[in-house]
């Protein structure tokens, strides 16, 4: 798994990036804020200053300050959170509600004559910038990594060769852990520190991770975190708990005992009633703007075969009801039957709907396979309470038969027009794999990961990646 460095390999790669980052949330942030001044007040730039334009530029580095602090002191550059998950952008939301709310505080505690415009201009227009900026960084980190950069290099405590945490990393190449030496645990045994450290230091390791299966007590926990006090080398401890989201886990301190709290799902409240919200406003605004490019689809369709334009079919949703799910047509007609007999030639799992060399499908739904236009009639039913526009895909009924008790939890939200499932890899998954980015989603549901999804399917559908 040791793969080769380049530059960005060395102990000091993270507090470079973090340099490098903060560079580019300045440079980000100024160009919002300039530019905002510049629209708002263009008078600012033009002959010399008044008392008027210079309040104006002081209360521009005023809100140009006060985010790079937030932005610093909420750990939006923490590179643990750098390359993956929603952590990063989520901490980039909240230093921006706090640096309004700073701002907001000493204009009223000053009594300054700050323009509203101004100001509700340039936090939505800054917030997307650095969005952008960051995300354009992730995929250059990611790009990196892949290249053998910008990795820690970790030692892991084991007690066998399959240990958990070992295969995930190696998957998640994306969070940048490079395990490249291990040390045994065996029961009954005493850790030696001393050579446990001296092998990390070594190694150039920066970071000691006790897996999934190591077999250590909590005193010898607390002395391997003694030994590493005169090193730079941190010590990560990967609990038996998976696929359970941050926001879900609390942490709790009892006479020393750390307990860890596993919060339970929450599938009503606020938070669904602002998903719903949030589908309808989306589904509207993507119908109004799209509405002439369907008619071209449509009348593409109508004209190949004369047959129907739109294809509805059987599906179960949320809490085991079963709904019509609308889709552009793209196989010829009275096809449906022959599913299975498809899927027994080509020897495709029947729960995973598609297959790439299916003859039931029509050129033109080759075409709108490829680029997932086929599933844009299911806004009728995002519309219709029946679908989210985010959520796992809505199965069969058939293919609910074959749930196990663990699958059914699926049904426990609106399926969705798209998913982890398809940002992820969508039909080229296999049945685990889909699973287990299904009831992720169920267990960890935030409107920061819809969001994201959403983001994410736009660049997978641009891509065609994994469509059929």
């Amino acid at each position: 798994m040791t793969k080769s460095r380049g530059i960005g390999s060395s102990l000091n790669w993270k507090p470079n990036l973090r340099k490098n980052i903060s560079i580019i949330d300045f440079i980000s942030l100024l160009f919002a804020v300039a530019l905002i001044l510049t629209l708002r007040f263009p008078q600012t730039w033009q002959g010399e200053l008044s008392a008027y334009e210079i309040r104006n530029i002081f209360l521009a580095l005023l809100v140009l300050v006060s985010w790079l602090f937030f932005l610093w002191f909420n750990g939006s550059r923490d590179t643990n959170i750098l390359g993956f998950g929603a952590d990063e952008y989520k901490r980039l939301i909240n230093a921006t509600l706090f640096s309004f709310t700073s701002i907001a505080f000493i204009s009223y505690i000053f009594k300054l004559e700050i323009s509203r415009a101004f100001i509700l201009l340039v936090f939505p227009f800054g917030l997307i910038t650095l969005f952008v900026s960051r995300r354009i960084l992730r995929k250059r980190l990611l790009k990196a990594r892949s290249e053998g950069r910008y990795l820690s290099k970790v030692l892991l405590l084991h007690s066998g060769e399959n240990d958990p945490v070992e295969s995930r990393l190696s998957i998640a190449s994306h969070a940048g852990f490079d395990v490249v030496c291990k040390v045994q645990t065996l029961e009954g045994s005493k850790l030696d520190f001393k050579q446990i450290v001296t092998k990390a230091i070594d190694n150039n390791c920066d970071q000691i991770m006790v897996g999934q299966s190591a077999i250590i007590s909590a005193a010898e926990l607390r002395k391997l975190g003694w030994a590493l006090e005169e090193t730079s080398i941190d010590l990560i401890v990967a609990p038996a708990v998976t696929e359970i989201a941050g926001p879900r886990l609390k942490v709790s301190n009892v006479e020393g005992l750390p307990l860890l709290h596993l919060e339970q799902p929450v599938f009503s409240g606020v938070s669904r009633v602002t998903k719903r919200l949030l589908d309808l406003v989306l589904s509207v605004i993507g119908l109004i703007v799209i509405s002439p490019f369907l008619l071209i689809v449509a009348l593409m369709i109508k004209f190949y075969d004369r047959g129907s334009i739109f294809y509805s079919q059987k599906r179960i949703g949320q809490n085991n009801k079963e709904f019509s799910v609308y889709k552009f047509r793209t196989m010829y007609e009275g096809s449906h039957e022959q599913r299975g007999k498809v899927m027994a030639e080509t020897n495709k799992d029947p729960r995973l709907a598609k297959d790439p060399q299916d003859p039931r499908v029509t050129k033109p739904g080759l075409f709108l396979r490829r680029w997932s236009i086929d599933e844009i009639p299911q806004i009728i039913n995002v519309l219709k309470g029946e679908m989210s526009l985010v959520g796992p895909r809505p199965p069969l009924a058939e293919e609910v038969n074959q749930y196990e008790k663990s699958e059914k939890r699926r049904l426990l939200v609106k399926p969705g027009l798209t998913g982890l499932w398809q940002v992820s890899g969508r039909s080229e998954l296999d049945w685990e794999d889909a699973v287990r980015l299904d009831l992720y989603y169920v267990e960890n549901w935030s409107l920061t990961l819809d969001i994201l999804i959403i983001i994410r399917t736009a660049t997978a559908v641009w891509r065609g990646e994994g469509a059929y």
